[in-house]
């Protein structure tokens, strides 16, 4: 199930992710860590990558990924417009498992690229 999707700004590219409270509410048992949460996720090639985050309060409570997130960028070889999908999926042995998919060059109108996206998805 999809539980968030962005397209990226230049903020997402060059600094760290900001992950809606809608994200906290799908994660809420993310593994305390010195100084912060740790979020794993599984790529598309399988590759598992560490976040570190913080949940940064007030009105709007949000969560950042404040490490790991720039050498997944590097990595991914990501772009301003590139756009990000993270998965949760609920294995009643192992628990919940997170996925990320990287969706390339779809530009920086997020609501066609959503609709589009949507599409895709029930089109298979």
């Amino acid at each position: 199930m999809a539980i968030f999707i962005k397209v990226l700004t230049k903020i997402d590219i060059e600094r760290t992710l900001s992950l809606p409270d809608s994200c906290l509410q799908a994660a809420p048992q993310l593994q305390r860590s010195h100084g912060g949460e740790k979020l794993q996720v599984k790529d598309d090639v399988g590759i598992l990558w560490n976040f570190h985050c913080t949940i940064r309060s007030g009105v709007f409570p949000k969560l950042d990924i404040v490490s790991g997130w720039i050498q997944f960028v590097r990595f991914k070889q990501l772009n301003t417009g590139d756009a990000i999908v993270l998965y949760k999926d609920d294995d009643t042995l192992t628990g919940p498992h997170y996925k990320i998919e990287v969706l390339k060059g779809h530009g920086d109108d997020y609501s066609s690229f959503a609709q589009m996206y949507i599409k895709s998805c029930y089109a298979s």
